[in-house]
């Protein structure tokens, strides 16, 4: 008796490993043309395959659950694609834990995933879009970068890309254009993170709309629409329309809301070089003002930048509610042509080196 049981306890635990195997190292998949997906959720997933000559579209599908696993990659043999792929990840899992696609070697693809929670999404040589409705999204890291992402309740704690986040076309425009519409819209992002970004001075981050955003280190940065506080930026371009506590109209919501002005913060700054580049601390944008001082000298900001260090300013505008600290006469930014600070409703008088034109 004692030796059956044994024996029923011995197979038990036998089939428990197995299952546990299974369910951890996803045995489930399916071929998606030159790519294998690996996968362990709740509810079997759909896929629907369309592939020609010049391209394949993958649809999947899961309806339920409380989470899923999704792992593409190229199958055995293959180390890159010689089409472009757009994989369309339709999530309806409580959470989704965990999305890796990797396309390897060659044509850049395309990664869309719509989901509630996210933990971890990891993409290789494909663009992504990120679409939550959920309230946390953990670690993003994509290869080239994140093009699009409307997760407006979420929380970020850390996106790390290659190149870009934003629109292209859009990041490297001045502010005296029309503020871009935004690509980018989370609650709050904790870290923001180009990889290489001192060898690469092409790679953005641009047209990002969050209530508060964490550190940002990158090669260019350009139109940030933070609600609340940016604690540091750190780059080597700083351009365009930086906005914190400004609540404006933004075509990319698809609402037009009263614009308010409220006591926003930046913490740091510090730049290699503002070109072409308007910061506003909680003050409307005035510079199509017929007032040769863009009327900040009568509109108080309400905002607040506390530390403030560039190397070289040219055809740039900073506004402040409050006294920034700038380092003393050695550390002073080379002062170029169409160049104001505007602190406390007055244009500040530094003694800056001159640049040129």
């Amino acid at each position: 008796m004692k030796k059956e049981k044994r024996i029923w306890a011995s197979a038990a635990a036998v089939l428990a490993v197995c299952l546990f195997s299974i369910s951890a190292f996803g045995a489930f998949q399916e071929t998606v043309g030159d790519l294998v997906c690996k996968y362990n959720c709740d509810e079997t997933p759909s896929f629907e395959i369309n592939e020609t000559d010049d391209a394949l579209i993958c649809n999947m599908t899961i309806k339920g659950g409380r989470s899923a696993t999704i792992n593409f990659s190229t199958g055995k043999g293959v180390k890159g694609l010689t089409k472009p792929y757009t994989i369309n990840v339709e999530c309806g899992a409580d959470t989704l834990k965990n999305l890796t696609v990797n396309m390897g070697k060659g044509t850049t693809g395309a990664v869309s995933v719509t989901a509630k929670n996210i933990n971890v999404v990891k993409t290789t040589t494909c663009d992504l879009k990120i679409t939550s409705s959920g309230l946390k999204v953990g670690v993003i890291k994509a290869d080239p970068g994140l093009s699009e992402a409307n997760a407006p309740d979420a929380k970020v704690k850390f996106i790390q890309v290659t190149q870009y986040i934003g629109d292209l076309d859009q990041a490297d425009t001045s502010f005296e254009d029309p503020i871009p519409d935004s690509c980018v819209i989370f609650r709050s992002i904790d870290k923001i993170k180009t990889l290489k970004f001192n060898k690469y001075k092409q790679h953005w981050v641009s047209q990002i709309k969050a209530e508060n955003i964490g550190t940002i280190r990158a090669s260019s940065i350009s139109h940030l629409y933070v609600d609340q506080k940016i604690r540091a930026l750190r780059t080597y371009n700083l351009t365009g329309h930086i906005r914190v506590g400004c609540r404006e109209d933004d075509p990319s919501t698809g609402t037009s809301a009263t614009n308010v002005y409220f006591k926003g913060k930046i913490n740091k700054i510090f730049v290699a070089n503002m070109y072409d580049c308007q910061i506003r601390a909680g003050v409307p944008d005035l510079h199509d003002s017929d007032d040769p001082y863009y009327s900040y000298s009568t509109i108080p900001a309400k905002g607040v930048i506390k530390k403030y260090r560039v190397a070289a300013m040219v055809n740039s505008i900073v506004v402040t509610g409050k006294k920034m600290k700038i380092p003393g006469k050695r550390h002073r930014p080379y002062y170029g042509n169409n160049c104001e600070i505007w602190e406390n409703c007055k244009l500040r008088k530094l003694t800056l080196k001159q640049g040129g034109n």
